[in-house]
């Protein structure tokens, strides 16, 4: 690889690092019974975020996948935290009804865009659904007195976003750009969070 090569695809090499950074500081935290995450969640972030990358891909095709490349290693990622969650016994299996409610649009979505074939709508529809599931964790962390989840992790997500939405911008590929701006605010707003838990915790 020149060095052309290097600079012309930095920003795909700086998310790809940053979500293998996060992806380890997540399982090691998960290991250490540090990080407590609900499986119920990141198995709906799973569906999401394939259903995502399918419906990108049929909308663009092979010459559009540089531009969802963050949504690509984002599922890789999700699917192997989704899996060791799978195998933690301290885990909780349970799911919500809010939870199983989050995973039914998706599915519901799924559905309809097989019947369809409407990829645009189908992808803005899991967006909207994905915001809407990150709420729980949001009120969560509000409410919370001690934190479960990783700041690393988190603001390591929220950096990985913004390199993964140079590509899109450049190229003006509209849902990539929704996926990565959906992506960068909702962990964005997550990292601020647990940034004022361990804040008001000190204090």
């Amino acid at each position: 690889m020149t060095l052309f090569s290097i600079i012309k695809f930095l920003p795909q090499i700086a998310m790809v690092l940053c979500v293998l950074a996060y992806t380890i500081i997540y399982l090691v935290g998960i290991k250490k019974g540090k990080v407590k995450p609900v499986l119920a969640t990141w198995v709906f972030f799973a569906f999401a975020t394939l259903l995502s990358l399918v419906t990108n891909f049929k909308e663009s095709g092979i010459s559009g996948l540089l531009a969802n490349s963050y949504n690509l290693v984002d599922t890789l990622s999700v699917f192997i935290i989704c899996g060791v969650i799978l195998l933690n016994k301290n885990s909780r299996k349970v799911f919500s009804t809010f939870e199983k409610r989050c995973l039914g649009a998706v599915v519901f979505v799924f559905i309809a865009w097989l019947i369809s074939g409407q990829n645009i709508l189908a992808h803005l529809a899991v967006q909207v659904i994905l915001v809407i599931a990150y709420l729980p964790t949001l009120v969560q962390l509000w409410k919370a007195t001690e934190n479960t989840e990783s700041i690393g992790m988190w603001s390591l997500n929220t950096v990985a976003s913004l390199f993964g939405l140079v590509e899109p911008l450049k190229t003006m590929a509209f849902l990539p750009i929704v996926y990565g701006l959906r992506s960068a605010i909702s962990t964005f707003i997550v990292t601020v969070l647990i940034l004022r838990l361990k804040y008001k915790n000190k204090s």
